[in-house]
């Protein structure tokens, strides 16, 4: 099947996050006991830090429990992004509106090559780009009818009720979570309070234990290619029209 064209940029901009992540194995100190001072002097202008509440967790316990290793402990304010801090994770994401692809990209390209300076001790198992997407609509009805998705179970077509779904899909060395949730309520870049269906795309590539200097080196092709991967998965959800209402812009 040939690929649809792809906008360029929306101009009804429906992200409400943007989020790149790095799990590492370490061999040398937990991430959050180093990077957050070694950042704040590597940084300009520098960054507040703010200890988040999983800080409190102690490092034994978190140590035994696989969800807190990759829960984010400090996180950095860099003005449009955050830059947050875990035992094995490093996240850089998005403050509203949304910088556009070009730009995310060179914060997290000049973030991460700032950290290879820290000389992190361990390898890299995987890398992801998650997009959270909120796409209007009042109803459930109206929200199911914005996406591409036939929903049966047992008799009941699912075409007017709550959904909360999620669907992995693995293509080579990617795996794409994709999550549809009708009826949910959040905040445009404005402020103003919306409602509509989510639909949540992270797609992560593993990695066969790259050391993070090379993974590093590499990293501008690589999450060029993700993030491709990621817009490509996230346009085929939705229908022609809900596409044409955004405004899209094309080259």
């Amino acid at each position: 099947m040939m690929q649809k064209k792809l906008p360029k940029v929306l101009m009804k901009e429906p992200l409400v996050d943007a989020l790149f992540e790095v799990r590492l194995q370490l061999a040398g100190p937990p991430l959050a006991d180093i990077l957050p001072g070694f950042l704040l002097h590597e940084i300009n202008p520098k960054p507040a830090i703010t200890r988040l509440p999983a800080a409190d967790v102690p490092h034994p316990i978190r140590a035994s429990a696989p969800n807190f290793q990759f829960t984010p402990l400090q996180r950095l304010d860099l003005g449009e992004y955050y830059v947050s801090i875990g035992d094995r994770i490093i996240t850089v994401s998005c403050k509203l509106p949304y910088p556009k692809w070009a730009n995310f990209k060179a914060k997290i390209l000049d973030v991460m090559n700032s950290i290879v300076k820290a000389g992190i001790e361990g390898k890299v198992d995987r890398y992801s780009v998650k997009y959270v997407n909120l796409v209007q609509a009042p109803t459930c009805a109206e929200q199911i009818q914005k996406i591409k998705m036939k929903i049966q179970l047992g008799e009941v077509n699912v075409t007017d009720a709550h959904i909360s779904l999620q669907v992995h899909q693995k293509e080579e060395d990617l795996l794409h979570i994709m999550s549809v949730v009708t009826n949910a309520q959040g905040r445009a870049s404005g402020g103003n309070h919306v409602s509509g269906v989510i639909v949540d795309i992270d797609s992560i590539r593993m990695i066969n234990s790259l050391n993070f200097s090379s993974f590093v080196a590499g990293l501008e092709q690589g999450v060029e290619e993700l993030r491709q991967a990621n817009k490509i998965k996230f346009f085929n959800c939705l229908t022609d029209e809900t596409i044409m209402a955004m405004e899209p812009v094309y080259d």
